[in-house]
């Protein structure tokens, strides 16, 4: 990736560099960047970039994970001169170059002592950035696989709804998919469907696997099931939107729902998608009490609902969907 903004100051370059203020700035931009999420990797280039040209002035800044190059300063056969500063992470005490940041300078143009100082600054930030980004990255997805244990513990307990969790979420990030959701609302509503029915862990087994019909107040105990799911997600710091999702998954469309009654738009649309979802697996699914429905006499449910249970959005998404994967 190459950026060649406009360099911000003049040529005649302040060798004292008086200009702290514009340094610490830079610096402090960089620190502050998030890269916790793999699409906001392009704009950390390009803040790198753009804050290395507010300091210095060159005629071309390049930030690349692709090419590992040792630090060296070279001039061209017309007199401009470039320089790569590696960027490393530290692994056992070993430094491990993953890329570079250079910087080109036209003729009768001098790389300084302190723009070198400069730029070995940003590259240790940007390594220092990339390797936290990496520790998150591992604790995200051991995080992710406890949970999904805690989820399997609880399908367990019923054979009628094992894999109930995975199916729903392949039929939520098939509605979503439908409906051009951002690859990044994809992986939430992935994550969301696995996680939607953590919360029954808590629910006791004697009203969970009962086999005939439900109490009033048995009912409002399982309906308890999404608040418990938020609260166990609820300390993790990565899962802010799948816990939402988690919670409105039983909302409805006309507001009859739980636990908040919310209707329509007010419903996150992850969550209306997965309820729909959901729906559609306990509808096709063996349960103690009934057999499992067709998809096609579970699907004309659906669509009778849709506007009154169900978001017709989302409903519409999901017609198309199945009719294309299963129905055909």
């Amino acid at each position: 990736m190459n950026y060649q903004p406009k360099p911000l100051k003049s040529n005649e370059h302040d060798d004292t560099y008086e200009e702290k203020e514009d340094l610490l700035a830079a610096l402090t931009s960089v620190v502050r960047f998030s890269i916790n999420k793999k699409d906001d990797i392009q704009e950390f280039f390009k803040e790198v970039v753009n804050q290395i040209c507010r300091v210095v002035s060159a005629d071309k800044v390049s930030l690349s994970l692709k090419g590992r190059m040792e630090y060296n300063d070279i001039s061209s056969k017309n007199g401009a001169k470039a320089v790569y500063v590696p960027i490393n992470i530290n692994e056992n005490d070993v430094d491990i170059c993953i890329g570079h940041i250079k910087l080109e300078k036209g003729k009768n143009q001098n790389i300084e002592p302190e723009e070198i100082n400069f730029l070995e600054t940003m590259a240790y930030l940007t390594g220092l950035k990339f390797q936290n980004s990496i520790l998150e990255l591992v604790l995200y997805e051991g995080l992710v696989q406890t949970l999904k244990v805690l989820v399997n513990t609880v399908e367990a307990k019923d054979v009628y709804t094992k894999f109930h969790s995975h199916r729903v979420a392949q039929y939520s990030l098939g509605i979503a998919k439908i409906m051009d959701l951002p690859k990044e609302e994809r992986d939430i509503i992935k994550i969301a469907g696995i996680l939607h029915d953590i919360g029954k862990i808590a629910i006791p087994e004697n009203i969970l696997l009962k086999e005939g019909k439900l109490t009033e107040e048995e009912f409002a105990v399982i309906k308890m099931h999404t608040t418990f799911g938020n609260e166990i997600l609820k300390p993790l710091r990565f899962f802010h939107q799948e816990r939402m999702i988690v919670l409105y998954h039983h909302e409805r469309w006309d507001g009859s729902g739980y636990p908040e009654g919310l209707e329509g738009e007010n419903i996150p649309l992850a969550a209306r998608i997965l309820a729909v979802a959901d729906s559609f697996d306990a509808m096709t699914s063996d349960r103690v009490y009934r057999k499992a429905r067709s998809f096609e006499d579970a699907l004309k449910e659906i669509k009778d609902l849709a506007g009154i249970k169900y978001d017709p959005y989302v409903v519409n998404a999901f017609d198309f969907f199945l009719k294309r994967e299963y129905l055909r």
